[in-house]
C-alpha cells in the first residue's frame, strides 16, 4: 500500500475506510464506555435502564465537545512524528488501517466474550504495535520508531485508573 500516490484512487479509498474503520471504533468505543458507565446504576437501581444510557450517551456527548483533545495529543505522542507522517511523503494509510482495524477487531472480541475491556487501553496498544511494525518494516532499533519514555507516561497515568476494580466487581456480580 505504500506505493500509492496520495491523491490516487486506491489510496482516497483506502482513506474512506479509515473513515469507516474510525466510526466502527467509535462506535464500540461507545458501547463499552456506556456499559461500564451504566452498570452500578442500573444494577443498583439508582436509574432505570433507559434513562441511564440516555444520561451516559448525554454525558458522553458533552464530554467530546467540552473536553478538548488532550486525550488525542497524548496518544499521537506515543509514536515518533517520521512514523506518524514518512519522510518521503507517503500517506499514513497503512498504519491507519492497522490501528482502527486492530482496535476494532479487540472491541468486539472483548465485548462478544464479556471482557472488561478500555478502549484506551486497547488504542495504546495498537499505537506500540504499530510502531514495533513499523521499526521491523524499516530495520530500526525499537528505540527510534517508539517514544518510550511517552509510552511509561502514559501507562503510569492508565496504572492510576481504577479497571482493575471493576473487573473485579464484574466478577463478584455475576
Amino acid at each position: 500500500m505504500l506505493h500509492f500516490a496520495p491523491s490516487s484512487p486506491c489510496a482516497l479509498i483506502l482513506l474512506a475506510l479509515c473513515f469507516l474503520l474510525v466510526c466502527l471504533f467509535e462506535f464500540a468505543n461507545g458501547f463499552h464506555d456506556t456499559a461500564n458507565a451504566v452498570a452500578t446504576v442500573i444494577y443498583t437501581n439508582s436509574l432505570k435502564p433507559r434513562a441511564a444510557v440516555i444520561w451516559s450517551g448525554l454525558m458522553n456527548f458533552l464530554g467530546v465537545l467540552m473536553g478538548g483533545i488532550a486525550v488525542a495529543y497524548t496518544l499521537v505522542e506515543l509514536l515518533p512524528p517520521d512514523v506518524l507522517t514518512p519522510p518521503n511523503g507517503n500517506p499514513a494509510v497503512p498504519m491507519l488501517v492497522s490501528l482502527f482495524g486492530t482496535a476494532v477487531a479487540w472491541n468486539l472480541c472483548t465485548w462478544w466474550w464479556g471482557i472488561p475491556n478500555s478502549s484506551s487501553h486497547c488504542t495504546i496498544g495498537a499505537l506500540i504495535g504499530i510502531a514495533i511494525g513499523d521499526s521491523f518494516l524499516h530495520a530500526r532499533d525499537l528505540g527510534h520508531s517508539v517514544d518510550w519514555a511517552q509510552i511509561w507516561k502514559v501507562l503510569r497515568t492508565l496504572q492510576s485508573r481504577p479497571f482493575s476494580d471493576s473487573f473485579w466487581q464484574a466478577c463478584f456480580i455475576f
